[in-house]
């Protein structure tokens, strides 16, 4: 499949101008609306102490009249940096490169593009003397949208990003088979940009009132992920941890745990779960094995090592994706203390750790 897709992870203040206190206060600390009126302008302006502080105000302030918030507009822009670097399959990115090579890529708080920054510093010290460190400064920052330059941006990217989303539903739609991984993988492609692009809706929405009218022809990410589940629902994985160890390297209970974790990060994807691990007769049926080992270690402190080996069969037994982890904990006087973190770093894994991170890239890896 071939397409380009906008990235929406990488933008946040661009570049901060310090005014300093010798110059005269600009007219936008004093009266925003008259420099910047609202019919042409997102702007807000925030003061602290300190300049992080200030920044910090801002952007929680520009937020706000996104109807959201920091947290979920990074998680958003970090989920897309996801999508993004984990696709394959011919799905190119040169407008993604364009985006980041506009942006502060040190910058610390991300999900809006098109933000334009200005930093005033208030020094209140008379005459020339140096104040002592933060003290008698009041920093202002200003930070602002063009709505009719950022609106042609989101607009661009939606309707990019739409037209990518209405292939991966017309791939799938195509696959013959039910219960095929083929099918589940372009929709969960499609779900995980539709969910960034609904925020980019949302975004324009605020920009441009008159978007409400221009919504996607797909609907929404939910509507998608009704589809995926559906797909899903025809999947049934056989969870088989530890077949080719003895219960000597990996105690009944160790085994309990981490076939539990396996099953619940798959039934959290909304697939059917078999503890036997075998096969279910007819399409859709495919087993997933794990060899779990753990090495105990006594040296000046005790550590124990965990190895991973796990791959995801289908019907005819060919491994449609495998994984591979090691790594060491430990515990500076308990080997049996140290035996329980490698056990418990493993199950995590396949809860949301290095595991579940890299299945869910997979997923995007369009075929």
């Amino acid at each position: 499949m071939k397409g380009r897709l906008f990235l929406f992870a990488v933008t946040m203040f661009v570049s901060f101008v310090p005014c300093l206190s010798a110059q005269r206060t600009p007219d936008w600390v004093n009266n925003l609306e008259r420099v910047y009126p609202s019919r042409d302008w997102i702007a807000v302006v925030a003061e602290g102490p300190a300049q992080a502080q200030a920044e910090a105000a801002a952007m929680s302030a520009l937020a706000r009249v996104f109807r959201t918030d920091v947290s979920s507009l990074s998680h958003s822009a970090q989920r897309y940096t996801q999508v993004t670097s984990g696709s394959t399959g011919g799905i190119t990115f040169n407008e993604s490169r364009n985006f980041q090579q506009e942006v502060n890529l040190n910058s610390n708080i991300r999900g809006l593009i098109g933000i334009r920054t200005e930093v005033f510093i208030l020094e209140r010290t008379p005459g020339n003397m140096r104040p002592a460190a933060g003290d008698n400064r009041t920093y202002y920052v200003l930070a602002r949208m063009n709505r009719r330059e950022c609106s042609a941006r989101y607009s661009a990217m939606i309707k990019e990003n739409s037209s990518i989303i209405n292939r991966l539903l017309t791939s799938a739609s195509q696959v013959s088979v039910q219960g095929s991984f083929s099918a589940y993988r372009r929709l969960s492609f499609a779900y995980s940009i539709a969910q960034v692009t609904d925020n980019l809706q949302l975004i324009l929405e605020v920009l441009d009132s008159s978007a409400v009218n221009q919504k996607p022809a797909y609907g929404s990410a939910n509507a998608i992920k009704v589809k995926m589940l559906e797909a899903a629902s025809f999947i049934t994985i056989g969870i088989n941890v530890n077949t080719n160890l003895s219960p000597v390297d990996l105690p009944l209970a160790d085994k309990v745990l981490l076939t539990r974790a396996a099953g619940s990060f798959f039934m959290g994807l909304g697939f059917n779960i078999n503890e036997q691990g075998t096969l279910v007769p007819g399409h859709g049926s495919y087993v997933f094995s794990v060899n779990a080992r753990f090495e105990e270690i006594s040296q000046s402190i005790f550590s124990c090592r965990y190895y991973l080996n796990a791959a995801l069969t289908d019907e005819n037994d060919s491994a449609i994706f495998s994984f591979t982890e090691d790594d060491r904990k430990a515990h500076p006087n308990n080997a049996q203390e140290a035996r329980r973190l490698a056990v418990r770093a493993a199950e995590e894994s396949f809860k949301e750790g290095k595991f579940a991170k890299e299945f869910e890239l997979w997923l995007m890896r369009n075929e």
